[in-house]
């Protein structure tokens, strides 16, 4: 554009020029002037198109300049050392009785490393040519066959075989380190020696040495075999947040889902009591959850999910999409209510959720349009200002609303024996379950928690109000009164009683009650309690 306002500017002046020059000539004059000054204007202006266009590139050209630019690459590799030490490469019995059971020699093994987390120390037995437990004769005939790995005797002399062997070893990096049972090697498995959780410790190893023990018949001669030490670094241990990276799940509003909780990403856990907040896609609600010391990843707070209508009052259907609906029979307690379509199972809930409102805490409250059924579902939303996390109260339900049933007059038989009979649908998100209360310690959730965090007292629950477990005191309704906030909770398990009674855990400050049954009186199957989930 400049180029261009040059040469218009030029050919003004010249112009004006011209102009003031004619001005004094004759008509006859000024034509022949004006035809050679035209001539004249157009080679100017060629000749001044021409000189502009090549300044122009001229100028363009020397307002350029190079430009040259490198880099180069950085980097290094960090490998952390693991190596194992021998005092000694030979384990040797001098002189082995017939009919008696002799030491060998001890060596000292030690690892040295500069890992973070620390070692496993194992070993197993055997080499390329005797590829099994046994140490074999010369003449790769005669044998001494390794005791079994679990044998734990407190001397070969113990067993009634001959011409056995096993080891023995000592944790150098305890207080007064003794000796252990003798046991047996595998070839095909490893014993851990030494479990090393400390960082960059190899302080101590083990002394490690074996015994045999003869029969009377047993051919004299060297018998050999070969035991191999393997040391392996432990890595990062892997909280609840990094199973579920590494299970490459997807998250929602900045939440990993609960739906998509499984089996495996509990299992991988290594750190315990790791808490992660996961979202309740079914309605956007967050939970803090926890993988907790009886190895089950649970809710550290009450189910608040609440059975909803849609925009025209219609109740909202569940899905096994979202819910924990894993029972497609359709028979008994999902009969009435429940459909099977394209491998989905639909449950269309009977009654939504009521709301109770607090003004007075001392005394029971009427629950608005909860009726005392032992079968149909009934659930109420529980909002009070004396916690400031409303969501930490949840919703409580009655034992069929729990179970996800609209009538659940079939489940009659007591299966606090036999859990396997238990109603396995659940109001817990997709991949979580309702807990069980089981005759059998091992299998009782409650009973277990209470066992782990509470020293097992019965008349005390402080320790299951604190963390990690956070259990709350959200009260009961009981023949359609609500009371009991801040002084009691009662938490539903999936084990049945009877046609009107069913399993719970109770708890106060002055009782705890971790397989406790609720009848009529108790509020029944017909009552208003808590729950909490934990993972399948």
């Amino acid at each position: 554009m400049r180029c261009k306002k040059n040469i218009i500017l030029t050919l003004e002046i010249l112009i004006s020029f011209l102009r003031n020059l004619i001005g004094h000539f004759t008509d006859k004059e000024k034509i022949l002037t004006l035809r050679l000054i035209n001539i004249t204007l157009c080679l100017l202006i060629l000749i001044l198109s021409l000189v502009n266009i090549t300044l122009c590139f001229s100028n363009y050209n020397n307002a350029s300049a190079l430009d040259y630019s490198s880099n180069v690459g950085i980097g290094f590799t960090f490998n952390p050392t693991l190596s194992i030490s021998l005092s000694s490469n030979d384990l040797v019995i001098p002189n082995l009785v017939p009919g008696s059971m002799e030491d060998s020699n001890s060596i000292n093994v030690s690892v040295a490393t500069n890992a973070a987390y620390g070692y496993t120390l194992s070993a197993n037995v055997g080499d390329d040519i005797h590829n099994n437990s046994n140490l074999t004769h010369s003449n790769n005939t005669d044998i001494f066959s390794s005791i079994a790995t679990d044998a734990n005797l407190s001397s070969l002399d113990d067993s009634e075989d001959s011409n056995i062997w096993g080891y023995s070893y000592k944790n150098n990096t305890v207080v007064s380190p003794v000796w252990s049972n003798y046991n047996g090697l595998s070839s095909s498995s490893n014993a851990i020696l030494l479990d090393n959780s400390n960082a960059a410790d190899s302080t101590g190893g083990i002394d490690f040495k074996i015994a045999a023990k003869a029969g009377n018949t047993q051919p004299s001669g060297t018998y050999t075999g070969t035991i191999n030490f393997i040391a392996v670094t432990k890595v990062a241990p892997m909280s609840l947040l990094d199973s579920f990276i590494a299970s490459g799940a997807e998250q929602l509003n900045g939440y990993y889902k609960m739906q998509d909780m499984t089996h495996d990403i509990c299992e991988a856990v290594d750190i315990e009591e790791s808490e992660l907040q996961l979202i309740d896609v079914r309605d956007n609600k967050v939970y803090w959850v926890a993988k907790l010391k009886d190895g089950n990843c649970w809710m550290t707070q009450n189910l608040d999910f609440s059975i909803q209508e849609d925009k025209q009052r219609n109740i909202m259907p569940l899905t096994s999409e979202t819910t924990d609906l894993v029972d497609n029979s359709l028979a008994g307690a999902y009969s009435n209510g429940y459909r099977y379509h394209n491998d989905t199972i639909i449950w269309t809930p009977k009654n939504t959720a009521k709301t109770i409102y607090f003004t007075d805490m001392g005394n029971p409250t009427i629950v608005a349009g909860w009726q005392s059924s032992y079968t149909e579902p009934y659930s109420a939303k529980e909002i009070s200002n004396s916690y400031d996390d409303q969501r930490s109260l949840g919703v409580l339900y009655n034992w069929p609303a729990a179970i996800a049933s609209n009538d659940s007059s079939s489940l009659t038989d007591n299966t606090y024996y036999n859990i396997s009979n238990n109603p396995q649908n659940s109001i817990c998100p997709k991949n979580w379950r309702l807990p069980v209360v089981s005759a059998y310690n091992s299998y009782g959730d409650f009973n277990k928690l209470n066992n782990i965090y509470n020293e097992g007292l019965t008349n005390s629950d402080a320790n299951l109000l604190i963390a990690p477990l956070y259990f709350v005191k959200a009260g009961s309704i009981v023949k359609e009164n609500f009371s009991g906030m801040n002084a009691q909770g009662v938490y539903i398990s999936s084990t049945v009683m009877s046609n009107k009674a069913t399993y719970g855990m109770d708890l106060s400050s002055t009782l705890v009650r971790p397989y406790e049954y609720y009848n009529n009186d108790f509020g029944g199957k017909s009552g208003g309690f808590s729950v909490r989930c934990l993972a399948r």
